[in-house]
């Protein structure tokens, strides 16, 4: 009953000319903010809606265009269709989000992150597909397509990227840490300075890639109620890939960086590679 009037309330406020338009953006922030699981009305274009929580809202359609969002958070919210064209979604955050048909052509989207937001394949085309991938953490993103792309520095935890296209993609610095890459093709990408921590890519395609000093593994630490620690390391299972002609000389092995330790890195070995990497170095060039 009460969200029923509130929405009531919101439709009738953002119908409402006779009202100055600071007020109404003043009484449609209270009431957005206020109202969980709530099918807003189509057109909040242009709108100060900054820091605002859009909690299990229904957002199908709606018009954000040049709105105001920076700051504001999407949790559980169903964006299909959803347009932030030319919006300002600086240090927005997105979690638990179904994002279909959405839009954000020409939007201000420094500092978005999203967290296990879903995406369906035939939704990911390479505007949206941008958007999301450069802060993402236990996203959907099966099917990806961004070959080519420029995606330096992006940083992508815990995703699923199976059968994802990165062919040909500048992912230099890209931090791709224990993302599911199966079947995912990243044949002549560049993966200078890349962390592939934990990733497992398995029957990836990496041919012509440029490796150079991609960090293949890290150091793991395990603390019990003992008080003890113990250091271990895991590496990007590269079980099922075709390595030949690629050059690991380079290739780093990392440690964790903590305020007691700073972080350092080494040469990968070759047996790292082979014994914790699975990795088949027939035909590659393998450090010692």
């Amino acid at each position: 009953m009460i969200r029923s009037l509130v929405l009531a309330a919101l439709a009738l406020l953002v119908c409402a000319a006779a009202i100055p338009a600071r007020a109404q953006d003043t009484l449609s922030r209270e009431l957005i903010d206020a109202c969980v699981g709530c099918r807003l009305p189509h057109d909040l274009h242009g709108r100060d809606l900054h820091g605002l929580r859009f909690v299990g809202t229904d957002l199908r359609d709606v018009d954000f265009s040049h709105a105001n969002l920076s700051g504001a958070q999407f949790t559980g919210a169903n964006l299909d269709g959803t347009r932030f064209d030319d919006a300002d979604l600086r240090n927005a955050r997105f979690v638990g989000v179904r994002l279909g048909r959405a839009s954000f052509a020409r939007a201000n989207t420094d500092g978005v992150s999203f967290v296990g937001a879903k995406v369906t394949q035939a939704a990911l085309d390479g505007t949206l597909g941008r958007v999301i991938i450069r802060n993402c953490t236990g996203c959907a993103l099966q099917g990806l397509d961004l070959h080519g792309a420029d995606l330096r520095g992006i940083k992508v935890v815990g995703a699923n990227l199976s059968d994802a296209n990165f062919a040909g993609a500048r992912l230099n610095d890209a931090q791709l840490i224990g993302v599911r890459a199966h079947d995912a093709d990243f044949s002549r990408a560049d993966l200078h300075g890349a962390n592939l921590f934990g990733a497992s890519l398995r029957g990836t395609k990496l041919a012509g890639a440029a490796i150079g000093d991609a960090v293949l593994c890290s150091e793991a630490r395990d603390y019990y109620p003992s008080g003890t620690t113990e250091h271990r390391t895991i590496c990007a299972d590269l079980r099922g890939v075709d390595l030949r002609g690629l050059d690991f000389r380079a290739a780093r092995w990392c440690s964790n960086d903590d305020e007691a330790r700073p972080r350092t890195c080494r040469t990968v070995t070759r047996q790292e590679l082979i014994d914790i990497a699975h990795a088949d170095l027939t035909g590659a060039q393998a450090p010692a």
